[in-house]
């Protein structure tokens, strides 16, 4: 079952997810690789933690970012037993990215490209908090919401980027101390964190699924 928004964040299972692709185009680009692992309320949980190259004819042209190689990606498994394999991950979890509503959108099309009808949890999204936190003292200044710089903020070290797994686990990380700062007033629950699709997504989610 789905965590409600009464949940408390001491007790709400997640899975941070983090994807790699060709481009940053949901309509036009491919999933190349996905990362995720497990957290069960304020605990990482890393023997939870995966990582799947997916089988692809072209790395694309961010390439140079994700640095996977076309042997890479001819050693890679299906797209189809990837997603599954996700999806038996997120059973019963909410998801967790640094800008969620890319890693949603790329789902939802990659799910559909395998000929399944997208089911994707409630979402966390650790940009969102973070902007949160940074209003609370004023204008935010550029690149303050990237995720490397979030995390030196709440001095996280520094970690190799653009890596699926390590990516989701950076993500992880930077999640228990934006819950640890936002939760100094008193107890959370998935409601205070949860993130609230504005209305262009709901319009496009009720107009994709009349296609």
């Amino acid at each position: 079952m789905t965590p409600d928004d009464r949940t408390p964040l001491d007790r709400l299972p997640l899975l941070a997810v983090d994807l790699e692709t060709t481009g940053l185009s949901p309509t036009r680009d491919h999933v190349l690789a996905v990362g995720w692992v497990p957290v069960d309320g304020a605990r990482i949980v890393l023997s939870g933690g995966r990582r799947h190259v997916v089988r692809h004819g072209d790395p694309g042209e961010a390439v140079a970012i994700h640095g996977l190689t076309h042997d890479d990606l001819e050693e890679g498994r299906p797209l189809p037993e990837v997603l599954g394999e996700l999806r038996r991950a997120l059973a019963g979890r909410v998801l967790l990215a640094h800008h969620a509503p890319f890693e949603l959108a790329f789902l939802d099309a990659a799910f559909r490209a395998a000929g399944e009808t997208p089911a994707l949890p409630p979402a966390v999204c650790t940009l969102e908090l973070q902007q949160r936190l940074l209003g609370r003292h004023g204008e935010i200044g550029p690149g303050e919401l990237r995720l490397w710089t979030a995390r030196a903020r709440h001095g996280l070290p520094v970690t190799a980027a653009h890596d699926a797994l390590g990516d989701a686990l950076a993500c992880a990380e930077l999640y228990l101390a934006q819950a640890a700062e936002l939760g100094v007033s008193g107890p959370l629950s998935l409601g205070d964190v949860r993130r609230r699709e504005p209305w262009l997504d709901r319009v496009r989610a009720w107009w994709r699924g009349r296609r």
